[in-house]
């Protein structure tokens, strides 16, 4: 069964590293400033373990062997310092800051194993799989949450901003990824091939398996792959004739074939690259992976919508901007997708504020978010709409559209014909036509233009979030494969984003009294004291009362043993 990790844990007296430092390095440990003792004060200690508990039902996985809270610790400390799980598994053991961070005081206490790390990331992936519902996110929201009512962070406004991605894969051509995928599917076969293939195709794939995809690309030319695409096709269909679904690989070699190939009349011909869906598999290590052209930009991999709050900063109170919700999705995913989707989380989960503006670029707007944002009262400051400026403008006056040519100033007379409005023109085609949806986006124009510079650059501190984000990926890829694994990092990696803005917080606050004449913090100061107050309690008076019964014991047989 379930159980949560003792909070009041009883350490010896010479087991903590602060009676072995020295006076310096027992100060820097103990510091409440510093970082580790923050981490562990703001998140480790916050973490509600009994989120995880569906994970550890009897007959499932039996009671956890490790503390929850230090393992889900664990995962922040590495994306927050971008370092592998080597690393992370040194520093647990031999950095005693990290340690600190994640509540392991006494040197005696061991680190959670490697397995036990990797079993309860393997299991909150399978449980989103069965379940539909990702324990790291709940786990994001209710720390997030607890934070933003510590510090009394507002969530009346918020910006947004979204983010490609690239997975750790090898970028393949239509001829390795086919081929690839099925030496991958062979190589999961294993010798159970002697059985379900007949002698004909075995000797067929024990030729194909002395191929090399890479090298045939860069050999052969355009022909001669299109020939081996064909053989190649074929070959895989007979395979696929003659094996069920439930043939381990089965179902990513049938859609890779499906998405890659027409069969007409039982034989398989590759489709023009023209044809091929961009959601298709574009590598076999990671299926989830779509492919997407954004500009100059090319990504094969995952988009990141990420959510903080933007609140006007006050002298007298300059809060931290806090990220409240985090989405990953397919790298197609477009941004007006996450809108609508954002907001009902953070209302539900995150903070009772009612959202009044959004901040956000054209991007995120569409017809349903100003419908969805008119019947929430939230106020969309768009930064502008997507597309080429138009030389018109176009505006409804008394059931009459004026249009204005913005290069020379002229007033064009306009007639309407049907559901849309025309103007004559100069040009290759005697008219121009209007529809009501631009009609309707130059109004939307002329709104936007309306809002103040200062309103419109709140949004432009989102972009500083986007870097720390991705700040330790490389060649903008992360070190991850798989859409479930992507979540993992983003709700790692942010809420150590957000541990870092209020670890600076706090430090300002306390570094005494402002210049203004306010009062210092002593939130610090009181708990350090009460650490002290609790070490004395916990280990002095516990000793001294072991001694003084001591010392009375023997004086009580001295005096019974005395001659008079």
């Amino acid at each position: 069964m379930f159980k949560k990790t003792d909070t009041t844990p009883q350490y010896e007296l010479f087991s903590t590293p602060s009676t072995q430092l020295g006076k310096r390095g027992s100060k820097k440990y103990d510091d409440p400033k510093a970082w580790h003792n923050q981490f562990y004060r703001n998140v480790t200690s916050q973490i509600d373990e009994s989120i995880f508990s569906p994970l550890f039902k009897t007959g499932n996985m039996g009671a956890p062997n490790a503390s929850i809270r230090v393992i889900i610790g664990m995962s922040l400390i590495k994306e927050g310092f971008g370092c592998s799980d080597e690393e992370l598994f040194e520093k647990c053991e031999f950095d005693l800051l990290v340690r600190k961070a994640l509540g392991l005081v006494s040197l005696s206490t061991t680190t959670p194993s490697l397995d036990t790390y990797y079993l309860l990331r393997r299991r909150i992936c399978q449980y989103e799989i069965e379940e539909g519902v990702n324990l790291m996110e709940k786990c994001f929201a209710q720390l997030t949450s607890a934070q933003l009512s510590q510090f009394k962070i507002s969530c009346k406004s918020v910006r947004m901003d979204s983010k490609l991605i690239g997975s750790n894969i090898a970028w393949y051509s239509q001829f390795e990824i086919i081929h690839n995928t099925f030496r991958h599917f062979l190589k999961g076969l294993g010798e159970s091939r002697n059985t379900l293939l007949n002698p004909k195709l075995r000797k067929l794939i024990a030729a194909f398996e002395q191929e090399d995809a890479q090298k045939m690309v860069y050999r052969l030319n355009s022909q001669s792959i299109e020939a081996k695409l064909s053989s190649l096709g074929l070959l895989i269909y007979q395979v696929l004739k003659r094996l069920n679904e439930n043939t381990i690989g089965y179902v990513l070699l049938h859609r890779v074939f499906h998405e890659q190939y027409e069969v007409v009349k039982g034989v398989a011909i590759p489709r023009p690259k023209e044809e091929i869906n961009a959601q298709s598999v574009q590598n076999h290590n990671d299926p989830d992976a779509p492919y997407r052209k954004k500009g100059d930009q090319q990504i094969k991999g995952y988009s990141v919508n990420i959510t903080e709050t933007c609140n006007d900063k006050d002298e007298q109170d300059v809060k931290p901007n806090l990220i409240v919700d985090v989405q990953v999705k397919p790298v197609s995913a477009a941004d007006n997708d996450y809108v609508q989707e954002a907001v009902t989380h953070i209302q539900n989960n995150a903070t009772d504020d009612k959202i009044e503006k959004l901040y956000a670029d054209g991007a995120y707007q569409s017809p349903d978010n100003r419908d969805f944002a008119a019947a929430n009262h939230i106020e969309l400051m768009i930064a502008g709409l997507q597309g080429r400026q138009s030389i018109y403008d176009l505006e409804m006056k008394e059931g009459n559209l004026i249009v204005t040519n913005l290069d020379t100033g002229e007033i064009i007379p306009a007639h309407k014909t049907g559901d849309k409005w025309r103007i004559t023109t100069n040009g290759k085609s005697k008219y121009k036509y209007f529809t009501l949806q631009q009609i309707e986006n130059a109004a939307l124009k002329r709104k936007l233009a309306t809002i103040p510079i200062e309103e419109q650059r709140k949004r432009n501190n989102v972009e500083a979030t986007m870097f720390q984000y991705c700040f330790h990926s490389r060649n903008n890829k992360t070190r991850y494969r798989g859409l479930l694994k992507h979540k993992l990092y983003s709700y790692a990696r942010c809420l150590w984003m957000n541990h870092v803005r209020l670890m600076i917080y706090l430090i300002t606050t306390c570094q005494g009294t402002t210049e203004n004449g306010s009062k210092p913090n002593f939130r610090y100061v009181k708990d350090s004291i009460m650490e002290m107050l609790c070490f004395f309690v916990n280990f002095i008076l516990p000793n001294s009362f072991r001694l003084a019964a001591e010392k009375s014991t023997k004086y009580n047989v001295k005096l019974k043993n005395a001659p008079f």
